[in-house]
């Protein structure tokens, strides 16, 4: 599997649509672990190519990670 490939979780059957948008290891296990976005049909919309700014993984991580409050 490969960044921008859609797939399904097994555990979910085809019922949840997901895009791999990265990858990394498991530092305990060694495991290879997918990032996923999920794909939702009722969440898709356009817009014109000319107000799009791209996004760095980065910051696309750290928009996805919740902030541990004390």
């Amino acid at each position: 599997m490969k960044i921008g490939d859609i797939v399904t979780r097994k555990i979910y059957g085809e019922d949840m649509q997901f895009c791999i948008i990265g990858f990394y290891t498991n530092q305990g296990t060694g495991e290879r672990v997918a990032i996923m976005a999920l794909l939702d049909p009722n969440l898709i919309v356009e817009a014109s190519v000319q107000e799009l700014a791209p996004i760095s993984a980065r910051d696309l991580f750290a928009l996805t990670t919740t902030p541990f409050v004390h």
